[in-house]
């Protein structure tokens, strides 16, 4: 009897887990507790989010909140045709604010570390930016960016985040 009373729990437990584990897959990802902060747009198919790695100043992150997407070629026709929106939206907002203004962008789709289909949006500078006090320069302006692996602070991503906002699509 007490054999059948565990494992009814276990099998309740796993399912509680297997439900969370859903939810956070439906909210497009699986967070780290900042990721949330960091959001500018939920879109039907997309989250937009500045991403916690500032390659270069404004650098953002457009994820698939369909879980289990992890190819270009899984998406169906309202997913693409939201994507471009997306990053239409994103584009323009980068654009007329008048602390980034990119001269170009550029688009990475790797897949390596997060299995769930997301593009990084590097915004390419040929002249520095200067914002939240700190002289931001695109040292590979006209190459393949670099790929960095410092973290500014929350307080410089939610500064970013803040500003973007200011210029974001409703």
């Amino acid at each position: 009897m007490n054999y059948l009373i565990l494992t009814l729990l276990l099998c309740c437990s796993l399912n509680l887990m297997a439900d969370d584990s859903q939810s956070q897959l439906n909210s497009g990802f699986y967070r780290r507790p900042e990721w949330k902060l960091c959001e500018l747009k939920n879109y039907d198919h997309w989250i937009v989010s500045v991403s916690t790695r500032q390659h270069t100043l404004g650098c953002c992150i457009v994820t698939a909140r369909r879980p289990y997407v992890e190819k270009i070629s899984e998406l169906n026709e309202e997913e693409l045709i939201e994507l471009k929106l997306a990053m239409q939206e994103l584009e323009l907002a980068l654009s007329v604010n008048s602390k980034f203004q990119p001269d170009r962008f550029n688009y990475l789709q790797l897949g390596n570390g997060l299995h769930q289909l997301h593009f990084h949006v590097i915004p390419r500078y040929a002249t520095s930016r200067e914002f939240a006090g700190i002289e931001w320069v695109d040292q590979t302006y006209g190459n393949v960016p670099v790929w960095s692996k410092d973290k500014p602070g929350l307080d410089v991503i939610l500064q970013i985040r803040d500003s973007l906002l200011s210029t974001y699509p409703e």
